[in-house]
This record gives C-alpha cells, structure tokens and sequence, in this order.
C-alpha cells in the first residue's frame, strides 16, 4: 500500500506537540536528521525493559536502524519529548523512552553554573532557590531533561544540562577555619537569624552536614555556615593549645533529698543539673578540655564530698552551679560568688578564684544582657573559700522572681547560660595556664 509520508510543516507541529506533551521545554538544536533535540544533559545508562526499536528520528513512523533486546544498556545523549536519543552498538538513534530504565545515575552533581531549583520540572515554574555555581546537589528522580534534587533542606526541579557528576561529599574534617567573615545561622538557610559573626582565620569543630551547610561550633555557639567560606584545618584544637588536657570540674549544687530553692514545680537541683550536661558537653567538644561532673544524675552530696571529688580529679577548676531565690520576689538577677581574704578562706588560688569568677560574670552578661548583672560578691561559701582549686560559684538568677524565673526553665536561654560560662572558663584558662 501507497503511504505519503507527513510534509515537513506537519512534523514540526506533532515535534513542537511531542515536547509540550513532555512537560518541560528546554534548550533545543537540530541534530543531523533536522529533528529538534534537547541540549545532552549528564551521561546516564539506561537498560532496555523489553525489546525497543532503535529509530533514526523520534516518530513511530520513522525507519528503524535496528532493534535493541531486552535488558541491553544504552547510552543516554539527550530527551525529546517522550523520545531519548541514546547510542547502541555504534548506532544513534531514538527509542521510546517508557521502555527503558535508569541503570546508573550517579548519586550526587554538581552544578557547572548558577541554576534555578524549580518547583516543578518546566521553565516556568517558580523558581525554589538559586543554586550556586560548583555546589553539590543529590539526586532523587529523573523526569525528562529535568533531575530532582535536594540542595541545602529543599527539593526541586533543575535543568540537568547545567550538573556534572561528582563523587559523594568527602568525609569532613574535624576543624574547619574560616576563610572570611563568617555568619553563624540558627538554622541552614541564608535568611535565618545570625547567631555570632565569626572572624576570618577562625578555627571551628565540624558536626555535621546539611547539603553546602556545615554546623559547627564556634566560641560556645552552635549553628550553620556556608561550607564553601571553611577550609580544613590540622590545628587539633578549636582555638589554641593552652588548657588542653586540663580537668573543670563542674559540680550541679544540690541534688537527691536536697532539692535547693523550689517555687512551686521549678527545682533549683534540677536547673542546676541540666545547665551543668549542657556546660559540660559544651567544654568537651568545643574546648577539649577533660570534664568532670560531681554529680550527673539526682544524687545527694554533702559539701566536703564536692571537695572531695574535686581532689581525687585533681580538677585544675572548680565551678558550682546554682539558682538563687529570696523572700523578697523582686530581687533579681545572676551573681558569682568568689572566695574572700578572711580566714574562713583556706583555698589557696584566692586571686585566681577571683579571676574565674570574674571572666564568667563578664561572658554571661555580655552574652544575656536581658536578665541583670549582680556582679562578682565576695562570700564564705564551703565549695569556693575550702577549696583546693581555682573556685567559684555562679548563681543564674532568681527562682522566687518571675522574670529569672522564665529564663531559668527556658531550655534555650540555660543553653546560653551554658555556653557563657564555658567561654568565660576558657578565657580564664588562657590566660592563667
């Protein structure tokens, strides 16, 4: 039978038809055959599902170069329409793309220019986010000429011409210094508050990844920086050498049948235990000093015992930690409490107790300028004047006040409280060791 073949007008209308159809428009060329093709996008391998005719131009009527079997593998070069242009067995052509499968698409890409993250895959869709030139994206699915992916908390649609596959993310280093001025975020995005600003030539500790987001600590902070602004670093410590391999000891006041100041439900033993973990962690994976604890659960200790312990760790300092409370509501406000020169006082690193109490006192009330400074007291307490250490003693307000007492049983402001008191510690071991 006689067949006319479609005119040339008429196969540029079912061509412009075939790549609406595919849902996403992107840059074309004619290739040999005078066929609109989609610009290749990264090498891909697909395998044949059953056996596909491998055609010289993407139309069913086109004629066939020869039939690929089952389960081969060919070579992805580019998408048109609901057609791949692929290469088998020396030959290039065009085979139906349902009927063949991703065999090996690399896991991760990185883009070769700045690329619009798009909510879905179509040049016209809102655009999620800008992706930065030489950032890594990972691979979730493939639909077309478009690649999803996640990059930086967000999935989207990008153009897949613009990737170039790249091995997974190195695994990172421990320190990390910083190459400029560096934000460090609440959270892995760019519009999201500014927790410190971290100087150039900063060293930080690495903890984990989150897309081109590293979270870090920095300086008794922690939170988010753009990892292309950090550099590995062999330094072996966030800051220097000085009080590395040092003992705090930090001992939670109170504890077991002893429960402190209490105001209804808030107990200051339990404030007082929660802000020294915090504390304590904080000094061990950001300072890398060794850290011991009096007490890491509700147990009871008298006084001498507290003593004790610090001798037996031979704690190079000792910090106690408390919550104060009084009979007038409007008293207020966080205090440090330091040895004084009578002769109750036996410990023999008065100054350097002073000094301590001192350095916390100012990186607390730098850092929660909200709740008021009582300063540093001179008073005969049992864990500070009978000592054997540089001693103090910190009181982070009021339980009895009703303004304290909002910031003593908010987890965020004690973790604040945690991270002054380890920069006020290690400031002061910088410079006494």
């Amino acid at each position: 039978m006689n067949e006319t073949k479609p005119s040339w007008s008429l196969k540029l209308l079912l061509s412009s038809s075939l790549a609406i159809s595919g849902a996403a428009i992107v840059p074309f060329q004619l290739d040999s055959s005078g066929i609109q093709s989609t610009v290749a996008e990264a090498a891909s391998t697909y395998t044949t599902t059953a056996n596909l005719n491998l055609r010289l131009s993407a139309a069913t009527w086109s004629p066939v170069l020869l039939t690929i079997p089952s389960g081969s593998s060919v070579t992805y070069i580019s998408t048109y329409g609901s057609w791949y242009k692929v290469s088998y067995g020396g030959k290039t052509g065009y085979v139906a793309s349902q009927y063949v499968s991703v065999s090996n698409t690399s896991a991760y890409y990185k883009t070769t220019d700045r690329l619009n993250m798009r909510l879905t895959a179509a040049s016209w869709s809102d655009v999620v986010t800008v992706i930065p030139a030489d950032a890594t994206v990972k691979y979730v699915s493939r639909y077309g000429s478009w690649y999803k992916v996640t990059f930086n908390g967000k999935t989207g649609y990008v153009a897949s011409a613009y990737l170039t596959p790249t091995s997974a993310p190195v695994p990172p280093s421990d320190y990390y210094k910083t190459t400029a001025n560096l934000n460090l975020r609440l959270s892995a995005a760019s519009w999201s508050d500014v927790l410190t600003v971290i100087p150039a030539g900063s060293v930080v500790k690495y903890v984990s990844r989150y897309d081109s987001w590293y979270k870090v600590t920095y300086n008794g902070k922690t939170g988010y920086v753009a990892s292309e602004y950090l550099k590995p670093t062999t330094v072996t410590t966030p800051t220097d050498t000085n009080g590395t391999g040092k003992t705090v000891v930090i001992d939670a006041g109170h504890g077991g049948n002893d429960p402190g100041a209490v105001y209804g439900s808030v107990y200051e033993k339990v404030i007082a235990l929660d802000i020294a973990k915090r504390l304590a962690g904080i000094l061990s994976s950001t300072y890398d000093y060794n850290v011991k604890l009096t007490r890491s659960n509700d147990t009871y200790l008298s006084l001498e015992q507290r003593v004790s312990l610090n001798k037996s760790y031979k704690g190079d300092v000792f910090v106690s930690l408390h919550a104060n409370s009084s009979v007038y509501n409007t008293a207020h406000g966080h205090e440090v409490l330091v040895p004084t020169s009578e002769s109750y006082t036996t410990n023999p690193y008065v100054s350097a107790s002073r000094s301590l109490g001192s350095s916390i006192n100012k990186e607390i009330a730098s850092r929660i300028s909200t709740i008021q400074n009582r300063g540093v007291k001179y008073q005969n307490v049992y864990v500070v004047g009978r000592n054997v250490s540089p001693s103090t003693l910190v009181e982070y307000g009021f339980i009895s006040n009703s303004s304290d007492r909002s910031y003593l049983t908010n987890t965020t402001y004690r973790q604040r409280m945690a991270e002054a008191t380890a920069s006020g510690i290690h400031q002061f071991m910088r410079s006494y060791y």
